[in-house]
């Protein structure tokens, strides 16, 4: 068992972005919090199987690293990538904390 941080948020896909494609879970795009450096993530779809460009969704976002502790609430705001290039945006609804994960 391994332990992430995790959070509850809602996102909105750019649909302006060079993604064409939908999100689905497991999709692993980096993040930005109030200009931290840049850390990946993991997302779990909580209300639909895709979301598409242009599309707001609630999300569980799955972190490894705790590089975020202490320095987000809620409410902050922040944006995900592919690379350089941005995806969409979104805001903290909820942390969660740590919780164990079984990767089976």
């Amino acid at each position: 068992m391994e332990k992430l941080f995790k959070i509850k948020a809602e996102i909105k896909v750019d649909e302006k972005s060079v993604r064409t494609w939908p999100i689905k879970n497991g999709y692993r795009p980096g993040f930005n919090f109030i200009n931290e450096s840049q850390t990946s993530g993991s997302i779990k779809l909580l209300e639909k199987d895709s979301l598409k460009p242009g599309d707001l969704g609630r999300v569980e976002i799955s972190f490894v690293s705790d590089a975020l502790l202490g320095k987000i609430d809620f409410g902050t705001e922040f944006k995900f990538y592919e690379g350089r290039n941005e995806i969409g945006k979104g805001k903290v609804l909820q942390i969660l904390g740590w919780l164990e994960h079984c990767n089976l």
